[in-house]
């Protein structure tokens, strides 16, 4: 029997191999980009220092340990790869063509994120975000702000501009100081009332007839009301009236213009609010 001997592999040729092979294994080399929106990987890049004036690619080792990135009128669409900035506590992406916020569910240590003028609908992969103390999303297309019910160290809420018709689920962000919900869509205030840390409130432009929810607000300094139904000013009087230590009426803005004020509203009401030191734009 003749057995064929295979024939050998040149020496010369194992170690081109080699190198083909580690290559391949190296994620440096091989990996698709961090960021697929390339309006994105500049405006971090302009954040790594390292890398800021080059064409390295970003690895994740880059932006690990970001704490901040301003990319404000980039024209980001996308943005996947800002699950890898997890150190991140100040995010500014205003002005943008933003539509999804999945990439921030994860984000756990943001206190401050900026998204006005975008084209946000969903809020909920905010939900988690614990740490967030300010958000502006003003100027976007969002219809509820229920996912921002578990977000209970935030003090500063603008949501200006959006299509809102419900403010309820605010009812546990004790910590509110400033709610800026003008330019909606509400006729109710249910739950606002409950919000006894807020020192301004804008509600202006919207269709509310009833202030009754705003009993207990002693704590406002401003207070927007222009543009809504409002006949009836009497909780207001009712509230001034029981600030016997005028610790509360003697330094509350009011902004009234735009109302449609019964003539009890026009006269005596007003009148009541201004006897307790009410400052009154109308």
């Amino acid at each position: 029997m003749r057995y064929h001997r295979l024939p050998l592999v040149p020496r010369i040729l194992l170690v081109p191999l080699a190198v083909l092979r580690l290559c391949a294994a190296d994620p440096a080399t091989n990996s698709a980009p961090i960021f697929p929106d390339k309006n994105l990987e500049a405006a971090v890049r302009k954040h790594v220092f390292e890398k800021r004036d080059n064409d390295k690619p970003l690895v994740e080792a880059d932006v690990l340990n970001l704490s901040t990135i301003e990319a404000r009128g980039a024209g980001i669409t996308n943005l996947a790869g800002l699950e890898k900035c997890r150190s991140l506590a100040a995010l500014d992406l205003s002005r943008n063509r933003i539509a999804r916020l999945d990439a921030l569910k994860e984000l756990r240590a943001l206190q401050s994120l900026t998204l006005s003028d975008n084209a946000v609908v969903d809020l909920a992969p905010l939900g988690g975000l614990v740490s967030l103390q300010y958000l502006e999303i003003s100027r976007n297309r969002v219809k509820s702000l229920q996912p921002l019910e578990t977000l209970t160290n935030l003090n500063a809420l603008y949501a200006s501009s959006n299509q809102v018709s419900d403010i309820a689920s605010l009812s546990k962000l004790q910590r509110l100081s400033s709610l800026y919900v003008d330019q909606n869509q509400l006729k109710t205030i249910q739950g606002a009332g409950t919000l006894r840390s807020l020192f301004s409130l804008s509600l202006s432009d919207n269709r509310i007839a009833d202030l009754a929810p705003l009993d207990g607000l002693s704590n406002l300094y401003n207070l927007f009301l222009q543009n809504n139904r409002i006949k009836d000013l009497s909780p207001l009087v009712s509230m001034v009236k029981r600030d016997s230590e005028h610790r509360f009426a003697p330094f509350l803005n009011l902004h009234l213009k735009g109302n449609p004020l019964s003539r009890a509203a026009k006269k005596d009401q007003i009148d009541a609010l201004k006897q307790a030191g009410v400052r009154i734009n109308d």
